[in-house]
């Protein structure tokens, strides 16, 4: 369920005016969901947060490829606990980047809702960030819910 919340959500949040950047041990079902959305794709080195801050300042910098233009738009896309090889993200840096360069956060917590922090929140509880600092949440129900289905949460509605 987690791989259909993550690959048919994604395109609905960016579109080719757009830019994802996505950690570099990022599911498939998160690479598949930023190939559909038509937005430009940017890869940073697993949870190097230089390389992620450089790709930031690129893509501000330069803008667009194909429409010379800046983009309206900038995604960073992480994991919670990486799934092949269990590391955890740096939740508050990413949240400092996203700040100084008014970026979005999509941040999938499929294997770390349930198993991670004092409550049981996920990768948010266990660092002490606040919830509203991530735009968009993922998780699946599958795993720490014994359930199925997927969600995806944030502060804001999407208008159609």
């Amino acid at each position: 369920m987690g791989f259909a919340v993550n690959s048919l959500n994604t395109p609905c949040l960016a579109d080719k005016d757009s830019i994802i950047i996505s950690d570099q041990f990022n599911h498939a079902s998160l690479i598949l969901g930023s190939r559909m959305s038509g937005a430009t794709v940017r890869v940073f080195k697993h949870d190097d947060m230089a390389d992620l801050e450089k790709t930031i300042r690129d893509a501000i910098v330069y803008g667009n490829p194909k429409t010379k233009k800046p983009f309206n738009k900038i995604l960073i896309i992480v994991e919670g606990i990486y799934s092949m090889e269990g590391s955890i993200c740096n939740l508050p840096a990413i949240i400092a980047l996203k700040k100084k360069y008014g970026a979005y956060i999509y941040l999938d917590e499929a294997h770390s809702i349930g198993a991670l922090g004092p409550r049981g929140r996920g990768v948010v509880d266990y660092w002490g960030c606040d919830p509203h600092d991530v735009d968009i949440l993922m998780g699946t129900f599958t795993k720490s819910f014994s359930a199925a289905g997927g969600y995806i949460a944030g502060d804001k509605v999407r208008k159609y």
